[in-house]
């Protein structure tokens, strides 16, 4: 990726000499968070015989949408296919994103160099167990990401309470303890129901699983959620169509119906008078559709932007070679309340409570004032 701040352009360069690919390419493009990691034909690069490459030039305000990093992010499609250049060391920090992703970045000549490099060795530090003060309610909420969800005082969110997911048993060390203490946690806070963002992983229970340390195990269903889902007070959120949240919705396309129903979903789930609170919300992690779910209960709730934000960031304690930024939950609610910044809004209560309650969904409301006011006197 090359500049020209005087153009105000970004001009990508993928060479075949470098990476490969010089065969039979019928198709490249740059695909990033600005492209929603799709094939945009206005991303579609142009081949040069003199150069053995393929370049595209485009104005830097095409590049707006950051990715987890807070930057844009990219990878080049070649014939449909992502090309990782994790570990290629001609990519010097911190153009290269080390998170789980292996994304590239685009870092301008006006960013903080400094802040990004930063950033980028937070997005790659993969902590160990001895990274943790265990004995510590703080070290078991930064280990498990359980914690309570600001502006309320009975909804927590965490990773979720028994299944690892992506692999992740067999890559971290912490991933045994770290759901342990999630149970750990759930059961001492005497959770009492549950709000799933993800799959219904009680289809795995009786699964064997290997942990880093070699040894193995099933996955079991901890008693306390045992209990929640004999009394019937697992959640397993998704719209009346029986999709389940995602992540290109929840930080993409809020205005989405989608995104509607499944905030009235969780609502209507909480406020029933036969799902006791306290309640536990999580997804697989408990960084994205919980991180954002969570900031729209607590905003609804009372809490402030930098409330929220600040609970967002806590995530990335966890040390699980991810990271996310505040800047890419805000671009979520810029998009959810259509404002510029939101960090100038003065009251997110009252805007998230006017959007829900005039926002439509086949002639009705998201949410109603009632069910807002029932909402906070629930979990407030």
């Amino acid at each position: 990726m090359i500049e020209d701040s005087e153009l105000s352009l970004v001009v990508f360069l993928y060479d075949y000499e470098l990476w490969g690919q010089s065969g039979d390419v019928h198709s490249a493009y740059v695909c990033g968070s600005f492209t929603s990691w799709v094939e945009n034909p206005d991303f579609k690069m142009t081949f040069s015989p003199e150069l053995s490459l393929q370049y595209l030039a485009v104005p830097v305000s095409a590049l707006k949408e950051c990715g987890n990093s807070s930057h844009p992010e990219y990878k080049f499609c070649i014939n449909g296919n992502y090309i990782s250049l994790a570990g290629k060391d001609f990519i010097p920090e911190p153009y290269f994103f080390p998170s789980f992703d292996k994304n590239l970045m685009v870092v301008l000549s006006t960013d903080n160099l400094e802040e990004a490099i930063k950033l980028n060795r937070i997005a790659g530090w993969v902590k160990k167990l001895s990274d943790f003060d265990l004995e510590s309610r703080e070290g078991q909420e930064e280990i498990s990401n359980f914690r309570l969800v600001p502006g309320t005082r009975k909804l927590f969110r965490s990773f979720h309470p028994f299944y690892p997911t992506g692999n992740r048993n067999e890559i971290f060390e912490t991933e045994k303890t770290r759901i342990e203490l999630v149970q750990k946690l759930a059961s001492e806070e005497g959770i009492k129901s549950d709000i799933n963002l993800t799959d219904d992983y009680t289809v795995f229970a009786g699964q064997e699983i290997h942990w880093l340390d070699g040894t193995c195990a099933k996955i079991e269903i901890p008693p306390y959620y045992q209990k929640i889902i004999d009394s019937k007070c697992v959640c397993n959120v998704a719209a009346p169509s029986g999709i389940v949240p995602s992540y290109e919705y929840v930080y993409a396309k809020p205005r989405d119906p989608l995104f509607g129903e499944w905030v009235r979903c969780i609502v209507n789930f909480i406020i029933d008078d036969f799902h006791p609170a306290p309640f536990q919300i999580h997804c697989a992690i408990g960084t994205d559709r919980t991180g954002v779910f969570s900031a729209v209960l607590g905003g609804l709730c009372g809490a402030s932007w930098k409330e929220v934000s600040e609970d967002y960031e806590k995530t990335n304690r966890m040390g699980i070679n991810e990271y996310r930024s505040k800047v890419f939950l805000a671009q979520s609610f810029q998009r959810l309340l259509d404002v510029e910044d939101i960090s100038k809004v003065k009251n997110l209560s009252e805007s998230l409570t006017d959007y829900f309650t005039t926002a439509k969904i086949e002639g009705e409301p998201i949410l109603t004032m009632r069910q807002i006011k029932a909402l906070i006197k629930k979990i407030g």
